[in-house]
């Protein structure tokens, strides 16, 4: 008795995308899923997994009935939105147990309709929407594969993504629809049970960029006089007071993003969990601030390593189409650190999907954390597990997984939002609430300027009440090695 998937396709490419998509499925869930070429190969005890046009279909049967509209798309190489309206986008209200008690009511967008009702449960079941290719097009980012626009530091611009366009980069609509197939297996008297994590019922990833190692570097200094306080649009109070704490800040050698990295190290160890800190070895672009390997540098990498906590590669502004400076970068941290780096995530998240994965697969990573929005938070893959990259030119799985990233701190800061820090606080819980139905992984970003009260202030408390709520409901916290490790062996 076991759970069979026949795939009724005729073009290799298609059939390619669909396992993709269900060898994801069965990862999330550890279901054992056997793809038989054959009919045959299914005996009377098995439940059947049929994706196809038309299937006379009775006993244990699930039947998702394909698009041809899908197909064309995917082998045209076109964006949905594209060549069809959104309009032709239907939602459709969801209960439980089709979806999380917590979602029941929820409007899931589907779009390749093959017929209606969309669900039938008189005989078998029958899906009446190609939800394995609407997997395929959020799980692959398919959109930023076909569409062309960027913006000024050339990435594929948030408002572009379908999900975006949808009000929907908030929910995992991968998830969600691998929930309806999850419930659709339980019906048929499997038992699928929920992902753990050590225990624990969800995951979170903590990690932080390095961009820049001080705050009074040559450049730090000259804005914070001149820009400031000279050139400063506060009152002459406001001023003169934070030219009086700079001064001293400066005089005592205090250094607000030196010192927030140790402050993280020591908050972090005082739960007992580990992170990634992704760290620079290279780059000469203006987006790039070179670091010192001094002294303090040196041990606090040393401390690091003692503790058990991830270094990470966080590669210079111009690497993320350009092996060899990539390679020149990661064998540069591998000297300085004497560590195999196994983690990336690209600077400013610059990531073109036609080279940075091929890169950082060749070069040897395990795993990238780059795919989050520019500007705002939430699920760019619709997905909250690690998956694979998905070589749409070749129809091939990379050997590289992605840690998708779901916040980080900079969406806020430098002006792009005028939200309180309680406000932000609840943003992420929420986004913490909505991984934890799916037992999946929460990837956050907290910059070492946290602790900068200068510029930053409120951003402390985000990251430590981030860190204890997560704790308080029964989330493992740990490094993205740590984490995709219990993905593949627990």
């Amino acid at each position: 008795m076991g759970i069979k998937v026949f795939t009724d396709v005729e073009i290799n490419s298609h059939r390619e995308r669909i396992k993709y998509v269900l060898r994801n499925f069965s990862l999330a869930y550890k279901v054992d899923l056997t793809f038989v070429d054959s009919l045959d190969e299914v005996s009377e005890d098995d439940l059947l997994i049929f994706y196809g046009k038309d299937f006379k279909h009775s006993g244990n049967v699930i039947f998702i009935r394909k698009s041809e509209r899908a197909i064309e798309l995917f082998e045209r190489g076109k964006a949905y939105d594209e060549i069809y309206d959104l309009a032709t986008i239907h939602f459709v209200n969801l209960s439980a147990p089709l979806v999380p008690e917590k979602f029941d009511g929820f409007s899931l967008p589907i779009f390749f309709k093959t017929g209606e009702p969309v669900f039938e449960f008189e005989e078998g079941c029958v899906i009446n929407f190609d939800l394995l290719s609407c997997a395929f097009y959020f799980l692959s980012s398919w959109d930023e594969r076909f569409k062309t626009k960027k913006d000024n530091l050339g990435r594929f611009p948030d408002e572009e993504n379908l999900l975006v366009k949808l009000g929907m980069a908030n929910f995992p609509v991968v998830n969600f629809y691998f929930y309806i197939l999850k419930f659709l297996i339980e019906r048929n008297g499997f038992v699928v049970n929920g992902r753990k994590w050590r225990g624990k019922d969800f995951a979170v990833c903590l990690t932080h960029d390095i961009d820049v190692l001080k705050k009074w570097s040559a450049f730090g200094v000259y804005n914070e006089v001149m820009n400031k306080f000279i050139m400063g649009r506060e009152d002459i109070q406001a001023r003169r007071e934070r030219f009086a704490k700079f001064l001293y800040f400066f005089a005592k050698g205090m250094d607000p993003y030196r010192d927030g990295m140790r402050k993280i190290f020591e908050f972090e160890k005082s739960f007992g969990i580990k992170s990634t800190f992704f760290l620079k070895s290279g780059g000469k672009s203006k987006y790039d601030a070179r670091y010192e390997w001094n002294e303090f540098m040196n041990d606090f990498v040393s401390e690091l390593i003692n503790s058990n906590f991830e270094i990470g590669l966080h590669p210079s502004f111009d690497s993320f189409d350009k092996i060899e400076l990539m390679e020149e970068e990661k064998i540069k941290l591998e000297n300085l650190t004497g560590l195999k780096i196994r983690g990336v995530r690209q600077h400013y998240l610059r990531y073109n999907f036609e080279k940075t994965p091929l890169i950082h697969s060749k070069l040897g990573f395990k795993y990238d954390s780059t795919l989050g929005f520019n500007l705002r938070y939430g699920f760019r893959s619709g997905y909250v597990f690690p998956y694979k990259i998905y070589d749409v030119r070749n129809n091939v799985e990379l050997e590289i997984y992605e840690i998708p990233l779901v916040f980080m701190d900079s969406v806020y800061q430098y002006g792009r939002s005028s939200a309180g820090v309680e406000d932000i606080l609840n943003e992420i819980l929420k986004l913490a609430e909505v991984v934890k139905c799916f037992g999946g992984v929460m990837t956050v970003l907290f910059h070492n300027s946290v602790y900068d009260e200068f510029d930053f202030k409120g951003w402390n408390f985000i990251y430590e009440e981030f860190v204890k709520f997560a704790l308080n409901e029964g989330a493992f916290i740990g490094s993205c090695s740590e984490v995709l490790d219990l993905f593949e062996n627990e």
